[in-house]
């Protein structure tokens, strides 16, 4: 009964908001950014930290923190606009989006299943509208909240759009199940995971621990790869889909999986550099380390 009134309160605060124009909630979502900036050294902390393992030597003191406080205004102004998205009908929210390399996703349907390999930059939450827009609905993998109230909201906001979202746990073979049948599953996949759930891969040039089981996947599904991101540029989410990943298969089960591990997250990494400060830098990404910390400026983790 209490998380019903909780769920209840919680919609009738987003509808609420969600009334008011997007440049009012974005000039709320920079104040709270800033705020947090200034209160959270933990976050702070990490987002300093990531930048310097990315860009070694780019940025001066100065410039970091002018790139950290956009990134935290920015991560505020993702929750803004979800609320926003909230009251706005479907054919006047498609309308805020452009969708680019279509040709590569359509492509890619007219041979069978499809994985969407995303990452967290851009509004994130909002791509289920870019979906829609290109009238193909997916199935997208999450975490579930621990809260259930926020959970219940969260996830009719996911899917009323036409997008399916399964919870990450025990969804292999719904997700198998989906390949075979030809359809699109969606997932990001730029989120740190202890060393035995995945495998350590070159990104911006530092050792990172990466979920192995998208590219096991993708192995045995034969499924086509299609990295996609969404990024905001003047006012407009601008989403576009990349050219399909070659899948990579040797005689070795387990370099299959780091070779193939490697090229998603280099893809990854390519869609982050054409839009640094709209990612998701306030994430760990190089929490878990190995017992070898190897130095890969400049070197490739797979030969």
């Amino acid at each position: 009964m209490k998380d019903i009134i909780l769920y209840k309160l919680i919609k009738l605060l987003i509808m609420a908001m969600s009334k008011i124009p997007m440049s009012i909630l974005l000039f709320f979502a920079d104040v709270i950014g800033l705020i947090w900036f200034k209160v959270d050294k933990r976050h702070r902390t990490v987002v300093f930290k990531n930048i310097q393992n990315a860009y070694p030597g780019k940025y001066s003191r100065s410039q970091a923190w002018r790139f950290a406080k956009k990134n935290f205004k920015h991560t505020t102004g993702l929750i803004f606009e979800v609320i926003w998205s909230y009251g706005q009908k479907e054919e006047d929210l498609l309308k805020h989006y452009d969708i680019k390399g279509l040709k590569n996703l359509n492509a890619a349907t007219q041979k069978g299943g499809v994985i969407l390999l995303g990452c967290h930059m851009g509004n994130f939450e909002l791509m289920s509208g870019a979906m829609a827009k290109t009238k193909i609905f997916p199935i997208g993998l999450y975490r579930k909240f621990d809260f259930r109230p926020l959970e219940r909201v969260m996830l009719e906001t996911r899917q009323r759009l036409g997008t399916t979202m399964i919870p990450l746990r025990k969804a292999a073979p719904k997700i198998a199940k989906a390949l075979e049948e030809k359809k699109v599953v969606a997932t990001l996949l730029d989120q740190n995971v202890d060393w035995y759930k995945g495998v350590f891969v070159n990104y911006f040039g530092q050792l990172c621990c990466t979920n192995s089981g998208l590219a096991k996947l993708a192995l045995r599904s034969k499924a086509a790869v299609i990295p996609m991101f969404i990024m905001k540029k003047k006012g407009r989410y601008i989403h576009e889909f990349l050219p399909q990943i070659p899948i990579t298969i040797t005689n070795d089960p387990i370099k299959d999986i780091e070779i193939n591990t490697q090229a998603f997250v280099s893809a990854i990494e390519s869609m982050v550099r054409r839009c640094p400060e709209q990612y998701f830098w306030i994430h760990n990404r190089w929490k878990t380390r190995p017992y070898c910390n190897l130095n890969l400026r400049n070197a490739n983790f797979i030969s």
